[in-house]
Protein backbone atom coordinates (compact mmCIF):
# COMPACT_ATOMS: atom_id res chain seq x y z
CA UNK A 1 0.00 0.00 0.00
CA UNK A 2 0.76 4.03 -0.39
CA UNK A 3 1.59 4.23 3.20
CA UNK A 4 4.36 1.22 3.28
CA UNK A 5 5.93 2.53 0.05
CA UNK A 6 6.30 6.50 1.07
CA UNK A 7 7.47 4.75 4.98
CA UNK A 8 10.10 2.67 2.70
CA UNK A 9 11.36 5.03 0.35
CA UNK A 10 11.80 7.63 3.64
CA UNK A 11 13.68 4.96 5.65
CA UNK A 12 15.77 4.42 2.45
CA UNK A 13 16.35 7.87 1.91
CA UNK A 14 17.51 8.63 5.86
CA UNK A 15 19.56 5.07 5.51
CA UNK A 16 21.66 6.58 2.82
CA UNK A 17 21.93 10.02 4.08
CA UNK A 18 23.37 8.72 7.76
CA UNK A 19 25.58 6.23 5.91
CA UNK A 20 27.06 8.23 3.09
CA UNK A 21 26.39 12.08 3.89
CA UNK A 22 27.30 11.32 7.74
CA UNK A 23 29.64 8.59 8.15
CA UNK A 24 27.46 7.13 10.80
CA UNK A 25 28.32 3.56 10.30
CA UNK A 26 25.93 0.76 9.08
CA UNK A 27 24.68 0.08 12.59
CA UNK A 28 23.57 3.61 13.24
CA UNK A 29 22.05 3.91 9.94
CA UNK A 30 20.09 1.16 9.85
CA UNK A 31 18.70 2.20 13.34
CA UNK A 32 17.55 6.13 12.34
CA UNK A 33 15.93 4.18 8.67
CA UNK A 34 13.94 2.52 10.86
CA UNK A 35 12.46 4.91 13.20
CA UNK A 36 11.68 6.93 9.72
CA UNK A 37 10.24 3.94 8.75
CA UNK A 38 7.92 3.30 11.64
CA UNK A 39 7.43 7.01 12.70
CA UNK A 40 6.53 7.82 8.92
CA UNK A 41 4.17 4.45 8.83
CA UNK A 42 2.57 5.87 12.20
CA UNK A 43 1.54 9.24 11.42
CA UNK A 44 0.28 8.37 7.56
CA UNK A 45 -1.74 5.71 8.45
CA UNK A 46 -3.14 8.27 11.44
CA UNK A 47 -4.11 10.50 9.00
CA UNK A 48 -5.56 8.38 6.67
CA UNK A 49 -7.68 6.41 9.71
CA UNK A 50 -9.25 10.06 10.69
CA UNK A 51 -10.42 10.78 7.34
CA UNK A 52 -11.78 7.20 7.08
CA UNK A 53 -13.45 7.77 11.08
CA UNK A 54 -14.99 10.81 9.55
CA UNK A 55 -16.76 9.91 6.95
CA UNK A 56 -17.80 6.60 8.58
CA UNK A 57 -19.39 9.29 11.75
CA UNK A 58 -21.15 11.15 9.30
CA UNK A 59 -22.20 8.13 7.46
CA UNK A 60 -23.65 7.07 11.10
CA UNK A 61 -25.31 10.26 11.31
CA UNK A 62 -27.19 9.14 7.83
CA UNK A 63 -28.00 5.61 8.77
CA UNK A 64 -29.42 7.08 12.10
CA UNK A 65 -32.52 9.12 10.11
CA UNK A 66 -33.00 5.66 8.30
CA UNK A 67 -31.42 6.61 5.06
CA UNK A 68 -29.61 3.12 4.36
CA UNK A 69 -29.11 3.87 0.64
CA UNK A 70 -27.13 7.88 0.92
CA UNK A 71 -25.30 5.91 4.07
CA UNK A 72 -23.76 3.49 2.05
CA UNK A 73 -22.76 6.18 -0.93
CA UNK A 74 -21.26 8.22 1.68
CA UNK A 75 -19.05 5.29 2.95
CA UNK A 76 -18.34 4.33 -0.48
CA UNK A 77 -16.57 7.20 -0.56
CA UNK A 78 -14.03 5.71 1.57
CA UNK A 79 -12.96 3.46 -0.73
CA UNK A 80 -10.52 5.99 -2.33
CA UNK A 81 -8.51 5.42 1.20
CA UNK A 82 -8.05 1.65 0.52
CA UNK A 83 -4.94 2.38 -1.63
CA UNK A 84 -3.27 3.82 1.07
CA UNK A 85 -3.39 1.73 3.52
CA UNK A 86 -3.97 -2.26 4.74
CA UNK A 87 -7.49 -3.61 5.92
CA UNK A 88 -8.86 0.02 5.02
CA UNK A 89 -10.93 -1.85 2.28
CA UNK A 90 -12.37 -4.87 4.28
CA UNK A 91 -13.63 -2.15 7.10
CA UNK A 92 -15.21 -0.02 4.32
CA UNK A 93 -17.00 -3.16 3.14
CA UNK A 94 -18.29 -4.72 6.51
CA UNK A 95 -19.29 -1.57 7.25
CA UNK A 96 -21.50 -1.53 3.60
CA UNK A 97 -22.27 -4.99 4.57
CA UNK A 98 -24.29 -4.31 7.76
CA UNK A 99 -26.29 -1.61 6.92
CA UNK A 100 -26.88 -3.96 3.60
CA UNK A 101 -28.34 -6.82 5.98
CA UNK A 102 -30.25 -3.91 8.14
CA UNK A 103 -32.43 -3.01 5.26
CA UNK A 104 -32.80 -6.94 4.19
CA UNK A 105 -30.55 -6.87 1.06
CA UNK A 106 -29.02 -10.16 2.27
CA UNK A 107 -27.83 -11.51 -1.03
CA UNK A 108 -26.04 -8.03 -1.78
CA UNK A 109 -24.58 -7.74 1.97
CA UNK A 110 -22.89 -11.36 1.75
CA UNK A 111 -19.96 -10.53 -0.38
CA UNK A 112 -19.06 -7.32 1.81
CA UNK A 113 -19.60 -9.34 4.88
CA UNK A 114 -17.13 -12.02 3.66
CA UNK A 115 -14.61 -9.17 3.72
CA UNK A 116 -14.76 -8.64 7.33
CA UNK A 117 -12.09 -9.02 10.19
CA UNK A 118 -12.51 -11.36 13.16
CA UNK A 119 -13.16 -9.03 15.67
CA UNK A 120 -15.77 -7.14 14.19
CA UNK A 121 -18.49 -9.54 16.23
CA UNK A 122 -21.22 -7.57 14.90
CA UNK A 123 -20.52 -7.98 11.01
CA UNK A 124 -18.97 -11.95 11.83
CA UNK A 125 -22.36 -12.27 13.49
CA UNK A 126 -24.75 -11.14 10.59
CA UNK A 127 -22.52 -13.09 7.99
CA UNK A 128 -22.98 -16.18 10.53
CA UNK A 129 -26.70 -15.29 10.22
CA UNK A 130 -26.71 -15.07 6.36
CA UNK A 131 -24.97 -18.48 5.77
CA UNK A 132 -27.46 -20.17 8.16
CA UNK A 133 -30.64 -18.36 5.81
CA UNK A 134 -28.87 -20.03 3.05
CA UNK A 135 -28.48 -23.25 4.68
CA UNK A 136 -24.51 -23.45 4.38
CA UNK A 137 -24.38 -24.50 7.88
CA UNK A 138 -20.48 -25.92 7.29
CA UNK A 139 -19.86 -21.91 6.70
CA UNK A 140 -22.38 -21.29 9.43
CA UNK A 141 -20.29 -22.88 12.09
CA UNK A 142 -16.85 -21.76 10.77
CA UNK A 143 -17.95 -18.45 10.82
CA UNK A 144 -19.25 -18.33 14.12
CA UNK A 145 -16.24 -20.64 15.54
CA UNK A 146 -13.92 -17.75 14.63
CA UNK A 147 -16.20 -15.14 15.84
CA UNK A 148 -16.26 -16.40 19.39
CA UNK A 149 -12.83 -17.35 19.66
CA UNK A 150 -11.89 -13.49 18.72
CA UNK A 151 -14.71 -12.01 20.91
CA UNK A 152 -15.11 -14.45 23.46
CA UNK A 153 -16.68 -11.98 26.28
CA UNK A 154 -19.61 -10.59 23.61
CA UNK A 155 -22.71 -12.77 25.32
CA UNK A 156 -24.71 -11.91 22.38
CA UNK A 157 -22.49 -13.75 19.56
CA UNK A 158 -22.00 -16.94 22.02
CA UNK A 159 -26.30 -16.75 21.82
CA UNK A 160 -26.97 -15.95 18.11
CA UNK A 161 -24.57 -18.93 17.30
CA UNK A 162 -26.21 -21.28 19.37
CA UNK A 163 -29.79 -19.41 18.47
CA UNK A 164 -28.47 -20.31 15.15
CA UNK A 165 -27.70 -23.98 15.74
CA UNK A 166 -31.00 -24.28 17.65
CA UNK A 167 -32.70 -23.39 14.10
CA UNK A 168 -30.81 -26.32 12.15
CA UNK A 169 -32.40 -28.80 14.68
CA UNK A 170 -28.49 -29.17 15.83
CA UNK A 171 -30.07 -28.93 19.82
CA UNK A 172 -27.15 -30.93 20.87
CA UNK A 173 -24.44 -28.70 19.02
CA UNK A 174 -26.42 -25.33 20.70
CA UNK A 175 -25.81 -26.80 24.17
CA UNK A 176 -22.21 -27.01 23.63
CA UNK A 177 -21.53 -23.90 22.77
CA UNK A 178 -22.96 -22.25 25.93
CA UNK A 179 -21.69 -24.29 28.06
CA UNK A 180 -18.41 -22.65 26.69
CA UNK A 181 -19.64 -19.57 26.90
CA UNK A 182 -20.94 -19.86 30.13
CA UNK A 183 -17.49 -20.35 30.99
CA UNK A 184 -16.04 -17.51 29.22
CA UNK A 185 -19.02 -15.26 30.72
CA UNK A 186 -19.24 -15.80 33.91
CA UNK A 187 -22.42 -14.30 36.01
CA UNK A 188 -23.94 -13.40 32.39
CA UNK A 189 -27.69 -14.62 33.57
CA UNK A 190 -28.58 -14.17 30.00
CA UNK A 191 -26.56 -17.18 28.67
CA UNK A 192 -26.82 -18.84 31.82
CA UNK A 193 -30.83 -18.81 31.51
CA UNK A 194 -30.54 -20.06 27.22
CA UNK A 195 -28.04 -23.04 28.26
CA UNK A 196 -30.86 -24.08 31.23
CA UNK A 197 -33.77 -23.12 28.51
CA UNK A 198 -31.96 -25.36 25.76
CA UNK A 199 -31.04 -28.69 28.58
CA UNK A 200 -35.59 -28.11 29.32
CA UNK A 201 -36.05 -28.50 26.01
CA UNK A 202 -37.38 -24.76 25.99
CA UNK A 203 -37.38 -21.73 23.96
CA UNK A 204 -34.63 -19.21 23.77
CA UNK A 205 -35.01 -15.67 25.16
CA UNK A 206 -33.33 -13.45 23.58
CA UNK A 207 -35.29 -9.90 24.08
CA UNK A 208 -32.90 -9.27 26.60
CA UNK A 209 -30.16 -8.27 24.67
CA UNK A 210 -32.35 -5.47 23.64
CA UNK A 211 -32.04 -3.37 20.32
CA UNK A 212 -29.35 -5.32 19.01
CA UNK A 213 -30.71 -8.55 18.92
CA UNK A 214 -33.75 -6.96 16.58
CA UNK A 215 -31.22 -5.65 14.20
CA UNK A 216 -30.21 -9.65 13.14
CA UNK A 217 -33.85 -9.90 12.08
CA UNK A 218 -33.83 -13.19 13.58
CA UNK A 219 -37.18 -12.41 15.49
CA UNK A 220 -39.85 -9.39 14.84
CA UNK A 221 -39.49 -6.54 17.05
CA UNK A 222 -42.70 -6.41 19.71
CA UNK A 223 -45.23 -3.91 18.63
CA UNK A 224 -44.14 -2.22 22.29
CA UNK A 225 -40.75 -1.63 20.72
CA UNK A 226 -41.90 0.05 17.74
CA UNK A 227 -44.44 1.88 19.44
CA UNK A 228 -41.56 3.66 21.78
CA UNK A 229 -39.50 3.54 18.68
CA UNK A 230 -42.86 5.56 16.41
CA UNK A 231 -42.58 8.10 19.79
CA UNK A 232 -39.24 9.40 19.28
CA UNK A 233 -39.71 10.44 15.59
CA UNK A 234 -36.47 11.16 13.86
CA UNK A 235 -34.17 10.93 16.79
CA UNK A 236 -35.14 7.47 17.43
CA UNK A 237 -33.31 6.62 14.17
CA UNK A 238 -31.53 2.85 13.46
CA UNK A 239 -28.32 2.62 15.12
CA UNK A 240 -25.89 0.15 14.19
CA UNK A 241 -22.87 -1.18 16.10
CA UNK A 242 -19.38 -0.36 14.67
CA UNK A 243 -16.14 -2.37 15.67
Amino acid sequence: MINILISLAGAAIGFLAFFFGLNAGPVWSLLIGLVILFALNFFLGKRIMNKVTAIMESATKILQKGKFDLAIKTIEGAFQYSKWMLMVNSQIKSQIGMIQYLKKDFNAALPNLEATMKKNWMAMAMLGVTYMRKKENEKMIKTFDKAVKSNASEAIVWNIYAYCLLKTGDRDKAIEVLTKGVKKLKGDDRTEGNLKALQNNAKMKMKSFGDIWYQFHLESVPMSMRMQAGGRGAKGGRKIVRR
